[in-house]
């Protein structure tokens, strides 16, 4: 189907602002002005609607309706719920969106008055015959994610100001949420800012305030009002945040752009910080290699990229241009039907040569086939002789492998008997000291001592029982044997204390 549309026009892209009709031509990684009517008629041209001439809403529609129904379905539900005036003709158009419900759909409606497209595209239809891709501005958001500007993870607000018009734009995961055109547009705020002062500024003088000085002005009675003014706006702002979260279980906006028709505002990003809780970063994307010559409007270089993305896939669900290309000659009927007669002609006529050079192919495989097999039978043979030899050598080897792992557990054994000798005896020794020391410390003498299963079996004695017990303390203080003891005896006639004290050794 691509490959049908390329050639429908050229690879240059016409992109061009509606109101103004000011268009640029993209071609060759380079931007430049250009005249509509200046342009090649095979450029792809591309326009755009504003938010605000758009219907949008959310629908559930039941999970039992089938597909073939549902454009019907939504249709009758649109008309009922948002009270549409069926004497006008509107174009509708919807995006499903992810719902937890088990018996509903969720929907999002856009709806628009085709005499309002008629009459917005009308000045761009007097330049040139066709426009190719019309959709509504929110919508151009989505080819930064298509074409890699913007990881789609996380959610996502946009917030772009225009001269006639302004949006607030939601995708979560690189996908459309929501959009809502909010009140304030850069002439809404050039009026609202002249009432504060208390005095007119003209309309461009006010954009290079916004632009040079941004938000923090030299003038201090422009910047107190304009302080006060963009507040008013992001609180504004922060209530329709507020509705969309709750609305579509948004839990978190991760990241916000802001840009304008004019270009950026300095300071901006510290409303965003402290109205909003939010970082904000520049709507400000560059695709050409000449795009820091001069500020290009946002808007033109987001139909830049969804043209490219158009031409590359085309997908007309939400393109409301009603002066599209006609179709290729074979996509119409009449070129279907000539299709079908020169299709016929050349069969009725091509079949008998197809068979006799069908004939001749599948001998040419069939010889080759043979000659492949033959070929193939010799490999195997010989493989399957290599494969008997093999087998004696890996008898062979497997011998000599269990008599050398025989050999090797004998001697490993015995390593490890001579390692237990040379580690135990030392350790034990060491072991016996300490127990010494500590006797000889309270003044106890050793009358036995005896090893068995890891266990010193120690009888001392003393004439005071308290030197026994603080010996066994002490050794209990070690925390490095197990200790186990008799009841202290004495012994009446030699007026002496004795008893047998079992010390458990470790493998340590």
């Amino acid at each position: 189907m691509a490959k049908a549309e390329e050639k429908r026009y050229s690879s240059e892209v016409i992109s061009i602002d509606p109101l103004s009709l000011v268009s640029y031509a993209y071609s060759k990684n380079e931007i430049k002005l250009q005249k509509i009517e200046k342009s090649d008629k095979n450029s792809f041209y591309i326009s755009y609607i504003q938010s605000r001439d758009i219907i949008s809403a959310t629908i559930d529609i039941s999970r039992n309706i089938p597909d073939s129904d549902l454009k019907d379905a939504i249709e009758i539900k649109v008309y009922d719920e948002l009270a549409l005036d069926s004497s006008i003709e509107y174009a509708i158009t919807y995006l499903e969106t992810e719902s937890k419900d088990s018996k509903n759909r969720t929907f999002n409606i856009f709806i628009i008055d085709v005499s309002l497209v008629t009459s917005k595209l009308a000045p761009i239809k007097e330049k040139t015959r066709y426009i190719d891709y019309v959709t509504v501005a929110p919508f151009l958001v989505k080819s930064l994610y298509l074409k890699n500007f913007i990881e789609p993870e996380g959610t996502h607000c946009f917030i772009y100001f225009q001269k006639n018009d302004a949006f607030l734009a939601i995708y979560k995961g690189g996908q459309y949420i929501y959009s809502k055109s909010l009140h304030y547009s850069l002439k809404e705020i050039n009026e609202k800012f002249c009432e504060l002062i208390g005095e007119r500024v003209d309309e461009e003088d006010f954009y290079k305030i916004l632009t040079n000085e941004g938000l923090k002005a030299t003038n201090s009675l422009f910047q107190q009002n304009l302080m006060q003014l963009f507040g008013e706006i992001f609180l504004y702002i922060n209530d329709v945040l507020v509705f969309t979260k709750r609305s579509y279980n948004i839990d978190f906006i991760d990241k916000m752009y802001i840009g304008s028709e004019i270009g950026s505002f300095a300071g901006i990003e510290e409303y965003a910080k402290s109205y909003l809780g939010l970082e904000a970063f520049d709507f400000n994307f560059s695709i050409a290699i000449n795009s820091k010559e001069w500020y290009i409007d946002q808007i033109h270089i987001l139909m830049m990229l969804s043209a490219q993305i158009y031409m590359e896939n085309p997908d007309d669900n939400l393109n409301f241009s009603i002066y599209r290309r006609p179709p290729p000659l074979t996509k119409r009927p009449v070129g279907k039907l000539l299709g079908v007669l020169v299709a016929s002609i050349i069969l009725s006529l091509a079949y008998p040569a197809f068979q006799i050079a069908y004939n001749a192919y599948l001998n040419i495989v069939l010889s080759k086939s043979t000659e492949s097999y033959n070929n193939t039978f010799k490999k195997t043979s010989s493989i399957r002789d290599q494969l008997g030899l093999l087998k004696i050598e890996k008898e062979k080897v497997d011998s000599l492998l269990k008599n050398e792992t025989s050999k090797f557990e004998f001697r490993k054994k015995l390593l490890k008997e001579i390692y237990n000798k040379k580690i135990t005896y030392p350790m034990k020794a060491k072991m016996l000291l300490e127990i010494f020391e500590l006797s000889n410390a309270n003044d106890n003498k050793i009358e036995s001592l005896a090893f068995k299963q890891n266990v010193l079996s120690l009888s001392i004695r003393n004439k005071n029982e308290k030197k026994i017990t603080e010996f066994i303390k002490d050794l209990t203080a070690l925390k490095k044997y197990k200790i186990n003891t008799d009841k202290i005896t004495k012994d009446d006639l030699l007026k002496l204390y004795t008893s047998t004290i079992f010390i458990g050794l470790t493998d340590e």
